[in-house]
């Protein structure tokens, strides 16, 4: 059985790889043949045109009722009168199309392309899509206050300081949009594409981003406080000065964002990445990030109060300058984190790995440190005052000039560490 699985395996991928040949083929074959019918017979109801290139060309008073058009090129073609009820041109190219007269009852035109598409008042659309087609091209009104503009493509457009206050915008695609000081105050944007789209200052607070893409997006100074980013992706974005008070980022991918100076009082960023994020001066006061990653964030000079840190990932990030009094860090693994400076006075850090660490100056008076790991770690000028050090693991550390008076050892580990006095331990 064993020969038979190791010698038939290429056999089985090659049958695989020529059926789905053989597929694409017969599907590429039969879209060759429905635009053949269309351009002979004008007739094409029901048709499979997906993404096929229709591009430029002459389809006055055809039928291609319930066809699908989904990503079709018809770019420049000519629809005049044509009859497309039911028909499916999700994401397609409608862009220089001509559509005067044309039938678009119940069409589906989510994310399709409508720059310079012509209609007339005897085009046959659904009056959200009219709108949708108005403020692409150039005749907006600002007011679009509970707006249904769900799907629509608004790629590219300047909307500045536009009002979509409550409007439903889910599914809308904005990459490289203007949407500086735009108020989407509880919108909904879940499922929305933003990408690199200018959304300075803009206001989103309580919207609703669920699932929504805003990678590199410029969101400074933008208020977010209370918007539900729940599995957003953030990653590269420019969130400094930002409001995220009490904001719901759980599961949202913030890799390597800007967020100097931001506010994040109380949000929710339970298992969000936060891998290589810029965090300085960010105030986490109150904040969940349980299960973040935290791994190689610059967190350095940041408030941290009451925040919850269990299980969370800070392998190699910054914490210097930070107040983490009294945290509770009891467990995590805080291999080569710079603590250097701070204040850890009175903080848990039992069963924590801080192996690597760098704890210079750090304040560690009152600390319980029992069990933790502190392997190789840079304790120098530290302060370690009446800390509980029981069952600790100092080995190779260096403790030069560290403050040690009224520590509790019980089984503490000081093999071939350096000792305050520049003396090394024996092990």
């Amino acid at each position: 059985m064993k020969k038979f699985a190791i010698y038939h395996k290429p056999l089985v991928s090659f049958i695989a790889v020529f059926f789905t040949l053989l597929t694409m083929s017969s599907v590429e074959a039969a879209k060759s043949k429905n635009i053949k019918k269309l351009l002979e017979t004008r007739q094409c109801k029901g048709c499979n045109l997906k993404n096929a290139n229709l591009s430029g060309l002459h389809l006055r008073q055809t039928n291609l009722q319930d066809a699908n058009l989904e990503g079709a090129n018809l770019n420049g073609a000519d629809l005049r009168g044509a009859f497309l009820k039911d028909a499916d041109l999700t994401e397609a190219d409608l862009r220089n199309a001509r559509l005067e007269d044309a039938n678009l009852e119940d069409v589906k035109l989510d994310r399709a392309k409508l720059n310079n598409t012509v209609v007339n008042y005897r085009t046959v659309i659904e009056q959200k899509w009219r709108q949708i087609y108005q403020i692409i091209n150039g005749k907006p009104n600002k007011n679009l206050q509970a707006a249904d503009l769900a799907g629509a493509n608004f790629d590219g457009l300047d909307l500045r300081n536009f009002d979509f206050q409550g409007a439903n915008l889910q599914g809308a695609s904005f990459q490289g949009a203007l949407l500086k000081g735009a108020n989407f105050n509880q919108a909904n944007l879940e499922d929305t594409d933003l990408f690199i789209s200018d959304l300075r200052s803009a206001n989103l607070s309580e919207a609703n981003l669920q699932s929504s893409s805003l990678q590199a997006v410029d969101l400074r100074e933008a208020n977010l406080n209370q918007a539900n980013l729940t599995k957003a992706n953030l990653s590269n974005s420019y969130l400094e000065t930002a409001q995220l008070e009490n904001a719901n980022l759980r599961k949202a991918d913030l890799a390597r964002a800007i967020l100097i100076n931001a506010n994040l009082s109380n949000a929710q960023l339970y298992d969000a990445n936060l891998f290589a994020a810029q965090l300085k001066s960010v105030n986490f006061e109150g904040v969940n990030l349980q299960k973040a990653d935290l791994t190689g964030a610059d967190i350095s000079d940041s408030i941290l109060t009451n925040g919850l840190l269990r299980k969370t990932k800070l392998e190699g990030a910054s914490l210097r300058v930070m107040n983490l009094k009294g945290t509770n860090l009891s467990g995590l693994n805080l291999s080569n984190v710079d603590f250097s400076g701070i204040d850890l006075s009175n903080t848990n850090l039992s069963k924590a790995n801080l192996s690597g660490a760098n704890l210079q100056g750090t304040n560690l008076s009152n600390a319980d440190l029992t069990k933790t790991d502190l392997t190789g770690a840079n304790l120098t000028k530290a302060n370690l005052s009446n800390a509980n050090l029981s069952f600790t693991d100092f080995t190779n550390a260096n403790l030069f000039q560290t403050i040690l008076s009224g520590i509790k050892l019980d089984f503490t580990n000081f093999c071939d560490a350096t000792m305050p006095n520049g003396s090394k331990r024996q092990c």
